[in-house]
This record gives C-alpha cells, sequence and structure tokens, in this order.
C-alpha cells in the first residue's frame, strides 16, 4: 500500500481513506480489507460494508464486495441487499468483486444462498446471472456431497442463455472445471439427461462440459454422450462436438482414437471425426 493509505488506516481516517483509494490498485485494495477484517468487529466490518456499497467510486464499492461475506453473519439482511445492488454495478470490476462476495457467501449459508441466486437467475438479467455463475463456480470446489445436486440445479436455467461469456462460464467453468470435477457423479447424470434436449445452446454447454480434465476419468461413458451429439447436423453443435472430443483426445489419445475410428465409417458423423482428428 501506499504511504497515505497506510497512515489514513493508522489513523482511523476513514474519509481520508476512500479519497485514496481513487487511484488504489486491486493488491492495495484487498490490503485494505484485510486490515479492516483484523481490526474490526463483526459490528464495525457491517457498518464499513454499507457505507462503501454506496459510494461514487468504484474501488469503495469493490472494498465493501470483499467486506460482505464477513459482514454477512452479523448483517444478513443488509448483506443480502447490498450485494444485490453490487452484483449489477457498472463497472465490471465491482460486478466480478461481487461474485466472489456471492460465492463466499453462498459456501458460508449454502442452502439460504441458493434460493437468493436462484431469484437472480429467474429474474433473467445477466449481470445478476454472471455473478450467480461465479458464486456457483468458487462453491464447487467445496467437498460437500450435499451441495452437488443443489448447485447443478441451480445452474441448469442458464444452459440455453446465448451470452458468449455467459455460456463459457457455464460449459467450460461452472460445469467441465467445477461441477465434473468436484461433483462427478451426479453432474454426469444431468449431463445425460441435458443432451435429450433439442437446443443448441444447451447442447454446447453439454459438449462443453466434457472438454477438460475432469472427463478423462469417465471418458467411455464422455464418449457415449458425444457420440449421440455427434449426429447432430447443426454447426454450432457438431463444431462443439468436435471440439470436446480432440480436447477429451489429449487426456485419453488411444480410446478417443479408437472411437474416432469408428465414427469415420459413419456417414452421421463423419465430418466431426476429421475435424477432431485434425487437432490429434
Amino acid at each position: 500500500m501506499h504511504h497515505a493509505i497506510e497512515e489514513a488506516l493508522e489513523l482511523g481516517d476513514f474519509n481520508t481513506l476512500l479519497g485514496e483509494l481513487s487511484d488504489a490498485s486491486g493488491t492495495e485494495i484487498r490490503s485494505v480489507a484485510q486490515h479492516l477484517l483484523r481490526r474490526g468487529n463483526e459490528l464495525g466490518v457491517a457498518s464499513d460494508a454499507r457505507a462503501l456499497a454506496g459510494r461514487k467510486s468504484p474501488q469503495a464499492r469493490v472494498l465493501a464486495c470483499l467486506l460482505l461475506p464477513s459482514s454477512y453473519s452479523r448483517d444478513e439482511e443488509g448483506a443480502i441487499h447490498a450485494l444485490r445492488v453490487l452484483a449489477c454495478d457498472g463497472d465490471r470490476h465491482v460486478r466480478e468483486a461481487a461474485g466472489m462476495a456471492a460465492g463466499q457467501i453462498l459456501q458460508q449459508d449454502f442452502f439460504p444462498m441458493v434460493e437468493e441466486l436462484r431469484r437472480w437467475i429467474e429474474a433473467k438479467a445477466r449481470p445478476g446471472r454472471m455473478a450467480a455463475i461465479a458464486a456457483v463456480t468458487a462453491a464447487t470446489c467445496v467437498s460437500c456431497i450435499d451441495w452437488g445436486e443443489p448447485l447443478v440445479r441451480l445452474i441448469e436455467p442458464l444452459l440455453e442463455d446465448r451470452d458468449p461469456t455467459l455460456r463459457r462460464r457455464v460449459g467450460l467453468g461452472a460445469l467441465s472445471g467445477g461441477l465434473l470435477a468436484h461433483h462427478r457423479d451426479i453432474t454426469f447424470e444431468y449431463l445425460i439427461k441435458w443432451s435429450t434436449s433439442s437446443d443448441a445452446q444447451v447442447l454446447w454447454n453439454v459438449a462443453m462440459s466434457l472438454s477438460g480434465a475432469s472427463a478423462a476419468p469417465i471418458a467411455k461413458k464422455a464418449l457415449i454422450v458425444l457420440r449421440r451429439l455427434a449426429v447432430d447436423p447443426r454447426r454450432f453443435v457438431w463444431r462443439a462436438t468436435a471440439s470436446a472430443t480432440w480436447q477429451l483426445g489429449r487426456h485419453c489419445p488411444e480410446l478417443v482414437r479408437s472411437e474416432l475410428a469408428r465414427w469415420l465409417e459413419d456417414e452421421d458423423r463423419i465430418e466431426v471425426a476429421r475435424h477432431a482428428l485434425q487437432h490429434l
């Protein structure tokens, strides 16, 4: 932290601190948050978070997001209200910080926060949905068997969302990098169910979820799903299937090459096989 911020913290001069935050880096803002958390009790942190959430400075609002998880136990209603506002903030950095804060609160108070995030998703506003998927992704790494299915069901409405950034965070992020890695059995059950959908975006997400290292331990079963997707004539779907297949092939090359050899003899799957083999 630069000297003026350190001095304001030492003196407890909150107004000066907020003025200095206007040109603070992300690292400095995190350091300020850690200092405030160390020095304050739950009531003080809750008060600080509420005050910062309404400030004009984006840096102050990012700081509010960093404090909200610690203020939640003291002021649940106030923390959630602030989080709703910050998740839809006009500044990208604030929205991202709000998504991470939502993920931390989700881990603290799982089932009530699942219902809160469900409301954000059902509202269909892009910022709220982006924050919700960030929260889910952050919570997938927690080894709690009871969380798997609620998280999978929570993001299910997002599978049809065609927003380019959101769909990557669903298929490649929350599903492939999170849920399939840490809650494999229940997630794969839902992938099988979703693979029967007629919606191209849903099928794209299914394919992408099977493209990462988390699908390698279940590669044989994953290929059964990809085999089904490979006959879809829509370019958006079959190209996603080809991409997922060759990426899976990086982890299980012999198994995938053998499967693709069979697809080359099938006129409905030959295009997918040729495209995938270009990368293997």
